[in-house]
Order: structure tokens, then sequence, then C-alpha cells
């Protein structure tokens, strides 16, 4: 099934950075949305997969069995954070299934769709915006005349009210 949100043209910018970016609650909001996203979905399948192995080495390999349920945990909380935040938004026109909730997306100062490059820079300095729960990325954000995070600053990107999909 394709998005119908995907062929559209670039979004429109109002040419107000502060209109454009004047997002940080929403931001805050979409991230929480989408880590709790990624990891429903890593817990579950950690506990499926320890209750398997529970189930075909027994209870008496305790440690064996935390062993696999947190690197079934850790492998899946990775990959799920590749796909929400740089396959997800290559593929759905810049907007994690978060961002597509709350009327975000990222583009380019341009309001172009952001190469697949900036997604995975972005994702990548999610390890520094993320440090101290977040507060480096959200004090970042706020000192920024666009409201970016170091993220978004290296990638050349910008995560906007999505005007065309709202």
């Amino acid at each position: 099934m394709t998005d119908p949100d995907q062929d559209r043209p670039a979004l429109p910018l109002a040419g107000d950075v502060a209109a454009d970016t004047g997002v940080v609650a929403r931001r805050v909001l979409q991230f929480a949305v989408d880590v709790a996203l990624v990891q429903v979905i890593a817990i579950t399948a950690a506990v499926l997969v320890t209750l398997a192995c529970r189930l075909a080495f027994g209870a008496g390999h305790l440690l064996l069995l935390v062993l696999v349920g947190s690197l079934v945990w850790l492998w899946l909380s990775l990959f799920g954070w590749l796909l929400v935040t740089v396959l997800w938004p290559v593929l759905r026109g810049g907007r994690t299934p978060a961002m597509r909730w709350l009327g975000l997306r990222v583009v380019t100062s341009s309001g172009q769709p952001p190469r697949p490059s900036a997604h995975v820079l972005r994702c990548a300095l999610t390890v520094v915006d993320g440090f101290a729960f977040g507060l480096v990325g959200l004090v970042i954000m706020t000192s920024s005349r666009r409201q970016q995070r170091l993220g978004d600053m290296v990638a050349g990107t910008l995560v906007v009210r999505d005007r065309a999909g709202s």
C-alpha cells in the first residue's frame, strides 16, 4: 500500500522561521511516541523469545534466558530505531509514524525532501541529542534560531509543521 501523500511536491515553507519550525513541544512528544513504538515492539518480542527459550531449555538456565532476552531487545531496539528514523521517513515523505500523527515533516532548508544520507546523519546524532534523556537535544533546539537539534544542523534539515499534510 502506498502513501497518498508521498507524491506531493516540496513542502511550501511560510518563509517565517518561527512559523515553520516553532514545533519544539510537538517534537518532544513525537520523539517520545516514536521511542515508545519501537520499545513496545522490542520488549514484546524479547519477552516472547525469552519465554520460548524457557520452554525449550527449561528454567534452570536463567543466565542464558536473560542474555537471550537482552540481546533480542537490544538488536530490535537498534533495528527498530533505524527503521523508524531512517527508512520510514525516506519512504513516507520525511515523516516518522509519530510525525505523521502530529503534523510534522523533515525537510531541507528549501523545503525539499532530504536525501537518505541526511536521515542517516540525523539518526546517528540522536546519540548526542538524546544524551541526558534528551536534555542535550532540547537545549540545542531551544537555543537554535531554527529550533534544530544537532542532528538537524549537521544533516542540513529542519522539522516543520506539515502544511501540505495538515
